[in-house]
């Protein structure tokens, strides 16, 4: 099948309507993803909603579900990487409150300390692995956008 000279016609037709709103979503979650705006995640997501199934069921819808899958799954396990990061917090606070010494210093046990590295160490490495999560996401989208074909 030839294309026309000056036709703006796809290669997969009418099941391309949309691919547009896809693509300025695609760019606005990557923009908040690598530099850390997530407002600009947040508007990507309301396109996604928004023009989630205005392709009437082609390739597209399923592009936008993706996007709000990952939004949504990077947020989730975001919370949970910050959640334990900022628990590492609590064996100091902990031993300080239980533990205050006459001369108003106070000491911490060696226990503490592993404590406290241990569930920051497991908190930044969370974040790493989901932010490495969404920019694979983000990457497969794209290529299957750009190639027309629909993700999983």
């Amino acid at each position: 099948m030839s294309v026309p000279p000056g036709s703006t016609s796809t290669p997969a037709g009418d099941a391309a309507s949309g691919r547009d709103a896809a693509w300025i979503a695609y760019v606005l979650h990557a923009i908040g993803y690598l530099t850390t705006m997530i407002w600009l995640s947040v508007i990507g997501l309301v396109v996604n909603y928004v023009k989630r199934g205005d392709a009437g069921g082609g390739f597209v819808d399923s592009h936008h579900g993706w996007l709000i899958r990952t939004f949504w799954y990077g947020m989730l396990w975001y919370t949970l990487s910050f959640a334990l990061l900022l628990s590492s917090a609590w064996p100091v606070i902990h031993a300080v409150l239980r533990n205050p010494t006459a001369s108003g210093e106070w000491v911490l046990a060696w226990s503490t300390i592993f404590q406290m590295a241990g569930a920051a160490v497991f908190g930044v490495t969370g974040i790493v692995l989901t932010w490495l999560w969404l920019l694979y996401r983000l990457i497969r989208g794209c290529i299957q956008l750009a190639n027309f074909r629909p993700v999983p």
